[in-house]
């Protein structure tokens, strides 16, 4: 059997490793609710997730596309939230190599690998004019550099996240097999 290429249950683990070695008690409450909103979202667990957060979140994305994207307040962030799940946005995996944590929040700075069909590409926009190996593979694996920044409120609540992108995944693409993604993946 080949070697999975994406295993996005493990995306919370080193924050998790992170958290037990922290002696800081806030710092260890914070790597843990970082955890846990990761967890929640790859899982598509909207509740859980939205428990982490305070009741007025803010997120910004930046370099998305051409235009970055700002979610204010609850209901934009759960609709989010809710809109990924149906679609499965949220099947992606953070492999993290850098988690700084202080009294203010945690940061993480990795890569973020997501599976797309090459239909789901297609409703995107891809086009075989602008990606011209799109019809060579039914899966497309993405793998973006990405540093995300968890700011907290005083009560250790997440506020959001300010989410950076060091490239454009769909410049990233690579064709992927089935039996290269867990089981429990749901190939949308």
């Amino acid at each position: 059997m080949p070697e999975l290429k994406i295993d996005p249950h493990k995306s919370w683990l080193p924050l998790r490793e992170k958290a037990s070695e922290t002696e800081n008690l806030n710092h260890k409450k914070l790597l843990n609710e970082v955890a846990n909103h990761m967890e929640a979202e790859i899982k598509g667990q909207l509740e859980p997730l939205m428990n982490t957060l305070t009741s007025e979140p803010v997120y910004h994305f930046w370099r998305v596309s051409d235009v970055n994207m700002i979610l204010n307040g609850y209901e934009e962030v759960s609709g989010f939230y809710s809109n990924m799940f149906q679609n499965g946005g949220e099947q992606f995996e953070v492999v993290t190599k850098r988690i700084i944590v202080n009294d203010d929040g945690v940061i993480t700075e990795g890569k973020v690998k997501q599976v797309y069909t090459k239909d789901n590409l297609k409703l995107m926009g891809l086009t075989t004019d602008t990606f011209g190996e799109l019809d060579n593979s039914d899966l497309w694996l993405s793998n973006t550099q990405l540093i995300t920044v968890w700011p907290s409120d005083p009560d250790l609540k997440l506020v959001g996240e300010d989410i950076y992108f060091g490239e454009n995944p769909m410049e990233t693409l690579k064709p992927i097999n089935e039996d290269e993604i867990p089981d429990y993946y749901k190939i949308n």
